[in-house]
């Protein structure tokens, strides 16, 4: 895990390459701070991207969960839920294209 310190906005200011650095090859966070308040954190890009795809994931497992329960609830079965979607499907590219998918 990386280990998180504090950096000035007036330091990231005057010696913005050597922060860069540190984020980007020592593998610190960076809490930027100005009046003594944190306003930004600094992470490297590939953290960053990791951080996103596990958002995504988490935002996707949330939405399949909550769609489950509302088929649920409705007392649709698996397959009613994949005829549905077929039909959307079929009717989507209908209006988009002018003909419906074979």
């Amino acid at each position: 895990m990386a280990k998180t310190a504090v950096v000035k906005a007036s330091e990231l200011q005057r010696a913005s390459g050597k922060v860069l650095r540190r984020v980007a090859v020592g593998k610190e966070h960076l809490v930027v701070e100005r009046d003594g308040y944190p306003v930004a954190v600094m992470m490297s890009y590939a953290e960053y991207e990791q951080l996103m795809r596990e958002r995504a994931l988490a935002w996707h497992r949330d939405l399949v969960r909550a769609l489950g329960r509302e088929a649920e609830q409705q007392g649709l079965t698996e397959g009613q839920l994949m005829q549905e979607l077929e039909e959307s499907k079929r009717r989507v590219h209908k209006e988009r294209y002018g003909r419906a998918r074979r």
